[in-house]
């Protein structure tokens, strides 16, 4: 009897982290024998399209409007078609799709909900309630940050949570590491502001005044958003003639060749689940220079491959990048073999399909 294909669910295959993710799920459990379809309903975005493996099946749905019925109607109707019995799904407003879809069409579709997004950022809104109280519903919900898996093991006491952390595809453990070539300072995120371009543009400033010195070029690759907000910002920067030291290169789609380059990782994020560039950074061997948020504290301290700075105080990054442009090379090769040993150890992509494919397959 032909195996019926596992459903997973995203808003679409733009540059974020959690779509880099369901990609590299979705190709490992093609890997493992698995028949595979990818719900999406912005079809427009195609960052991480080609990352896909071609046997994946890509189902659409064009969403229309706010509230997005014509997605929850091609839903139900691709459940009541294809009969799934298992689907796994990514980001709070696909699960409401999902959920919903589930119970309007009868379906018996078993629902993993996968919660990427900091509890920061969550509202609590009647819709944010409601959402929540579908999610409840689900078989399983993971998380992919250590911190927040604790959390909603409170909101939600009677489920199974579980903490899987974000899957890295083997490429990025091999890539060399060479001393000589990993020379930029690099933040990979969007410009959001909550991915904090102020606050970095802060430590920046006090990084003069504090040593007298330049700092080190910030390398920042990402979408550029709210363009008006980030050039007000950047000129700050030329009142002490570091505009240049800030550069803005856009999206890039091959990012292992960013993190060859790269010296540290730069994550000056306010709010985060789980930051998949932070993987990926350690998995290619590259170490991070974090805030203290999140998950953040835990991998410093058990991965010895970075420093931490205080978000709140912008002369604690200052100082931090001194501290990481004073270190002996000795010391720089101790800081890359623990980033990959860590990321070996916690984000093996064939450990975490694994986890993901017992719990879409029990």
């Amino acid at each position: 009897m032909k195996k019926k294909p596992i459903l997973l669910v995203i808003d679409h295959f733009g540059s974020g982290g959690a779509q880099r993710q369901i990609v590299n799920i979705a190709n490992g459990l093609v890997d493992r024998g698995e028949h595979v379809h990818i719900f999406i309903y912005y079809p427009e975005y195609k960052h991480y399209q080609h990352m896909l493996n071609k046997e994946v099946i890509i189902r659409t749905a064009q969403k229309r409007n706010k509230f997005g019925a014509s997605v929850i109607f091609t839903l139900m109707k691709d459940l009541i078609r294809f009969k799934y019995k298992y689907s796994l799904v990514f980001l709070k407003t696909p699960a409401f799709y999902l959920e919903l879809a589930k119970a309007l069409s009868f379906s018996k579709v078993r629902v993993v909900y996968s919660e990427r997004t900091s509890f920061e950022l969550m509202g609590d809104s009647i819709l944010d309630r409601m959402q929540r109280k579908l999610h409840s519903k689900c078989t399983y919900i993971t998380s992919n940050s250590m911190v927040q898996s604790e959390l909603l093991k409170n909101i939600y006491p009677q489920h199974s949570i579980l903490y899987i952390p974000n899957a890295m595809p083997e490429a990025l453990f091999q890539i060399p590491v060479d001393i000589k070539e990993k020379q930029q300072f690099t933040v990979l995120a969007h410009t959001t502001i909550y991915k904090n371009y102020d606050y970095l543009i802060d430590a920046l400033i006090i990084y003069k005044k504090l040593f007298c010195k330049d700092p080190p070029t910030i390398n920042w690759y990402g979408r550029v958003c709210d363009e008006i907000k980030l050039k007000v910002a950047i000129r700050r920067l030329e009142q002490y003639s570091l505009e240049n030291l800030l550069i803005f290169h856009g999206q890039v789609t091959d990012v292992a060749s960013v993190l060859k380059k790269t010296r540290f990782l730069v994550h000056p994020s306010k709010f985060e689940s789980s930051s998949n560039s932070i993987s990926e950074s350690l998995s290619s061997g590259t170490p991070v220079l974090v805030g203290n948020i999140s998950d953040h504290e835990k991998i410093i301290s058990t991965s010895k491959a970075g420093f931490m700075f205080n978000l709140s105080c912008p002369s604690s990054l200052a100082k931090v990048l001194r501290k990481a442009l004073m270190l002996t090379c000795e010391d720089y090769n101790l800081l890359t073999k623990n980033a990959r040993a860590y990321s070996k150890e916690n984000f093996s992509s064939n450990k975490i399909v694994d986890s993901y494919h017992k719990i879409l397959t029990d």
